[in-house]
């Protein structure tokens, strides 16, 4: 008796043993059938240019309406340290824009979904977050001693513009997050993948370019305070 009961023993721990290892070769096959779906990707026209490229010239825009003021010359009536404060303020934003790591993904020619998510990833981060909520935003609520009409005349347009960029990417990355069907995918799927990646990708740029234009807005109005047209 206590020898059938070993060997019923060890014919169910053979069971459940196979049973683990079919399990495992099952997800192992089904990841690896994944993987290889979203790595699908789209590629850009030769003659297509990123966003990124395409407001380089913004950018130095941007820069040279800052650089309009230098403390140590300054003679206007401004206080200086809001001014200063204001121009700190907006080089930070310039900084968010070339040295985040979303430059690299706007200028390869393949993207992938995993780039698209990386890409709202480093934009939510180092543009929304550093530059367009910490700075910008945060102007709109820095008590200075400025010319108060030239001020609320910009104030609305801040705000709206950042409150907007600030969620406007949340349901992108829903999708993307729930995109995997956890089965395997027909057709459709595929190119439902394609066009979810494709799409999302084009919309990560409309924001950026939204994101660009306000702090362009904001250093033409810097560069009037300091030249006293406002």
């Amino acid at each position: 008796m206590k020898k059938f009961f070993i060997e019923y023993i060890n014919i169910l721990g053979y069971v459940i043993t196979g049973l683990i290892f079919g399990i495992a070769f099952f997800l192992l096959l089904f990841n690896f059938y994944h993987s290889k779906e979203v790595s699908t990707t789209f590629t850009k026209g030769d003659d297509y240019v990123d966003v990124y490229t395409k407001n380089i010239s913004t950018i130095e825009q941007i820069k040279n309406n800052i650089n309009s003021f230098n403390a140590n010359n300054y003679r206007g009536r401004k206080d200086q340290l809001d001014l200063v404060s204001i121009k700190s303020r907006l080089d930070m934003c310039v900084s968010s824009f070339e040295s985040t790591k979303a430059n690299d993904i706007f200028k390869k020619k393949e993207v992938g979904v995993l780039d698209v998510y990386n890409l709202i990833s480093y934009y939510q981060s180092d543009i929304i977050n550093d530059c367009i909520t910490l700075q910008i935003y945060g102007l709109s609520n820095y008590i200075s001693n400025l010319n108060s009409n030239s001020f609320e005349l910009i104030k609305p347009f801040i705000e709206n513009n950042a409150t907007i960029l600030s969620s406007d990417l949340d349901y992108v990355k829903r999708n993307l997050q729930n995109n995997s069907s956890y089965s395997f995918s027909s057709d459709y799927d595929k190119i439902n993948i394609f066009n979810l990646t494709r799409d999302s990708y084009t919309r990560v740029e409309s924001s950026y370019q939204n994101s660009i234009n306000l702090v362009l807005e904001v250093s033409k109005w810097f560069n009037k305070l300091i030249g006293g047209e406002i």
